[in-house]
């Protein structure tokens, strides 16, 4: 009898768990509106852009998140030249390193870096923060 009170608790358990599930790829779009809203599920995107030299009036566009163990960078380059994308990193000692992803021009894509949570982003037309 004593098992009969365990049995429902641990069903609740299971049930919650199912309510943390990754939604599936047909039902995505339905699912990720409800998830954003609450607190467990809050993701943190950023985004940046830089205007090109040429042509006039189009841009670099970049988007990345916080990740727990690496950064992916987004990148959508309308710009004719080669352009930089330069994460700062700072580490729990207050020292901070430079990770730099170089994006051609008229191409778009995205890049992993195996470090999260950069503190500072610099989109740049020539590569200045990190040593060649």
């Amino acid at each position: 009898m004593k098992y009969s009170k365990i049995v429902p608790a641990i069903a609740g358990v299971g049930a919650a768990f199912a309510m943390l599930t990754v939604p599936s790829a047909a039902n995505a779009s339905a699912q990720s509106i409800s998830a954003q809203s609450t607190e467990a599920w809050t993701l943190s995107a950023h985004r940046a852009s830089a205007s090109c030299t040429s042509p006039k009036g189009k841009k670099i566009n970049v988007s990345w998140g916080d990740g727990n163990v690496s950064t992916t960078v987004y990148f959508n380059n309308h710009c004719n030249q080669k352009r930089w994308i330069e994460l700062k990193f700072v580490k729990e000692n207050h020292n901070f390193f430079w990770k730099c992803v170089g994006v051609n021009g008229k191409t778009s894509g995205k890049k992993k870096v195996g470090y999260s949570n950069p503190d500072k982003v610099v989109i740049t037309k020539k590569m200045s923060n990190c040593p060649v």
